[in-house]
């Protein structure tokens, strides 16, 4: 029998073999201890700011901090949340999510919200002779984590939002200050009220009146007014009005002693140096009855 002869790298590859196994089964024990050791991310309300403010509505955003504390990418799945005022729930939502949070690493997550006044007032009436109300925020985020599965972690914040309301505006009077078969010089007495704890600046004020159903006067002001916190005002605007146009049935509005009803429409805009108040158009429609001051 002859002998064989091997190649001298033959003697190695059971070496490097053993080698790659045992590398191998370092990692997979130091992957195996990593899943083993997974913590639960920290979820926090790192702040909750008003991002807008109007006469209809308010807009916060809360900005959600999630730190991973793992060696590992963590994914948030999904998120719900509620929104109580006065202990009732106002708004509420849930969203899916396919976010990554990359190992020992922190992410921000900002969730919009806005407060309709109109329906919050509907909802709660005590509310429209404050000028704040509390409110409690509370969601829960979902995680897919390795070893625990799907979870969730719950979390809540507590704060304070503005309550804005609608001035009022009001024909307090007619002034007739001069007449005569062709036309007459009035004067037109508005009272406006601002129920806010703070100033509003009034600016180009348009009007159409209307006075027992007759059309009576359209104008506009361009004059700019401050309206100062919780207070009253008047103003007067000069007028004057044709009889060629508007008909005999004005003269006899302003002359005769008949019970006066009117309508007064128009709109304003509103500003502001409250902080995140947005310039805003009041649109105003208002009816009762009047006095003809001769």
């Amino acid at each position: 029998m002859k002998n064989m002869r091997y190649p001298a790298t033959q003697y190695f590859i059971k070496p490097y073999i053993l080698l790659i196994i045992v590398v191998f089964s370092f990692q997979s024990c130091a992957q195996l201890s990593e899943l083993s050791n997974v913590s639960k991310p920290q979820v926090s309300v790192a702040d909750m700011n008003i991002t807008g403010l109007s006469l209809s509505s308010v807009e916060l955003a809360a900005d959600i901090e999630i730190t991973n504390p793992n060696a590992i990418a963590i994914d948030l799945s999904s998120y719900n949340y509620t929104f109580k005022i006065n202990e009732l729930t106002f708004l509420s939502g849930m969203e899916d999510q396919n976010t990554t949070i990359n190992a020992r690493e922190s992410s921000m997550v900002k969730l919009p919200l806005e407060i309709d006044y109109s329906e919050l007032i509907q909802t709660i009436e005590s509310l429209r002779n404050q000028n704040t109300s509390d409110f409690n925020f509370e969601a829960a985020f979902g995680f897919t984590l390795p070893v625990f599965g799907e979870i969730e972690i719950p979390i809540q914040y507590s704060g304070e939002i503005p309550i804005l309301k609608k001035p009022s505006i009001n024909l307090q009077n007619i002034s007739v200050e001069d007449i005569s078969f062709t036309k007459a010089d009035l004067n037109l007495e508005l009272n406006i009220v601002n129920p806010n704890s703070f100033q509003f600046n009034m600016d180009q004020l348009s009007y159409d009146l209307e006075v027992n159903g007759l059309q009576f006067i359209s104008g506009a002001m361009n004059e700019n007014v401050t309206l100062a916190s919780e207070s009253e005002h008047t103003i007067n605007i000069p007028v004057s009005i044709s009889f060629l146009n508007a008909g005999m049935n004005a003269y006899r509005i302003l002359t005769g002693n008949d019970d006066i009803q009117y309508t007064l429409k128009g709109s304003t805009t509103l500003g502001s140096n409250l902080p995140y108040f947005e310039l805003s158009t009041f649109e105003f429609d208002r009816s009762g009855s009047v006095d003809i001051l001769r």
